[in-house]
This record gives C-alpha cells, structure tokens and sequence, in this order.
C-alpha cells in the first residue's frame, strides 16, 4: 500500500495543468483556466493556485498577460523524421539554434574493435527559449575518427566535423523505430514529468556514399517534439489501391 502524499497541493496542480497542455487539451495561444475557475475547481486558495501557475511560467509553458489572463505558449518543435543529416544543418538559414549538450564521451572496445561512445541532449534555442527534443547516443569507430575522444563537441555538429576534419561525407541511415519508457535519469535529462508515458525511439546506421557504417545510433525524443511524416503513392497501371 502507497504511504502518504505529502506533495504540497500547488504542485499537485501544477501537474495537472501541465498534462492538459502537453496533452494538447489546451492548444498554444489559448488560456487556461482562471485563477477564480482553478480556485473552486480545487478548493483551494489564490495564493496556492497563483503558485501554481509561477511553476508553469518559469517553465516557458504559460506567460501572463496583465488584465487578460494566462496563456499557453508551448510550441510544439517540428522536425521531420527521416532527416537525420544532423540537427545543425536541418536549421540552416533559419533563426533557431541547434544546441548540444555532451552527457557522455568515452572510449568502449566491441568485438575487438574501438568507440566512441557519445551521449548527447540536443535541441533548439530560439530567444530565451530552449527546447530539449532528444538523447542521441552514439558509437563512432575511433579507426575512422582518431582523435575524436578530444574533440569538442559542445554545441557542434557532428556531421560537420565528419565532413570537414575527416572527408567523411554521411549519405543515407537505416533506424528502426520503436517506442521506450524512459528510467527516472533519463526522464530527469528530457525534463520529463514522472508519469510521461512512453516516448518515441529511433535506433539504427549510418553510413557513408561506399556504404561503411560510420555511426550506430539510438535517439530517445522527448514528448515535445513533433514529427512530420511525408510518403510518396506510386500508382500500379491496372491495379487496385
């Protein structure tokens, strides 16, 4: 049997406020509900529900605007799926920032044969604004990239070093996509809430224009991200659809 919550009640408010926004019950742009409304919904009082609501200011999911209200500000981060030409490139030319941050860098040996073993969060920085979209791991041949354990890889693109330190040119992956529940650590690093359900997973390859595998990969995306999908229809002359 559980023991008792002592989870003071402004959290437990919070909590439910921010599963209707990351639920999409309360879309970008709309308000939520009133402190009035909030105050008879969970009989409680003004201060504890205007508590409430700072820990979703300080988060960036709500913004106060004087005399009106409180308003969702989340906006949803899309980047399409089957680009895996590195976050960095996929933003050129726009105004966002990819950012990197390295959690893991360390040297593994598999089946007699030396890595890398990157762990990384990245995202995006627009303004004051940074949304963590995922934790990319990854294991690159240290034979392929010597040196690479001593590189500096905070806020860089991998690929781009790929290509201008080593004249390796990624071309095409091949990923698996799964789902996972994240393990607390990893819910902490994504800046999950403790009851995210599971989140979407993409493990695979990379290799180069010859076919060498020159990454092996696995990328956890946070419930933030949005993933755009486009297929292409061939039609069959005399077949059915």
């Amino acid at each position: 049997m559980a023991g008792p919550d002592f989870t003071p009640l402004y959290v437990h408010l919070s909590q439910q406020v921010r599963g209707q926004i990351l639920g999409g019950e309360i879309a970008p742009g709309e308000a939520i509900p009133s402190e009035a409304q909030l105050m008879e919904r969970f009989r409680t009082t003004r201060g504890t529900v205007r508590a409430a609501i700072d820990i979703l200011v300080n988060e960036g999911l709500v913004r106060r605007v004087h005399g009106k209200g409180t308003f969702v500000q989340l906006r949803p981060v899309t980047r399409s799926i089957l680009n895996f030409g590195g976050l960095t490139d996929s933003l050129d030319g726009r105004s966002e920032r990819a950012i990197s941050r390295v959690v893991t860098s360390e040297q593994i040996t598999l089946d007699g044969r030396d890595f890398c073993r990157l762990v990384r969060l990245r995202g995006i920085q627009s303004g004051d604004r940074t949304d963590i979209l995922s934790l990319d791991t990854s294991l690159l041949p240290l034979d392929l990239f010597p040196g690479l354990l001593d590189a500096d890889l905070q806020d860089r693109s991998l690929y781009q070093l790929f290509r201008e330190r080593y004249g390796v040119y990624p071309r095409r992956t091949q990923v698996r996509v799964t789902t996972a529940v994240p393990d607390e650590a990893t819910r902490r690093l994504l800046e999950e809430r403790p009851d995210c359900p599971a989140l979407l997973q993409v493990e695979g390859s990379a290799f180069d224009a010859k076919g060498v595998e020159i990454e092996r990969m696995k990328v956890l995306y946070s419930s933030r991200a949005e993933f755009n999908l486009t297929t292409a229809i061939t039609e069959i002359p005399g077949g059915s659809s």
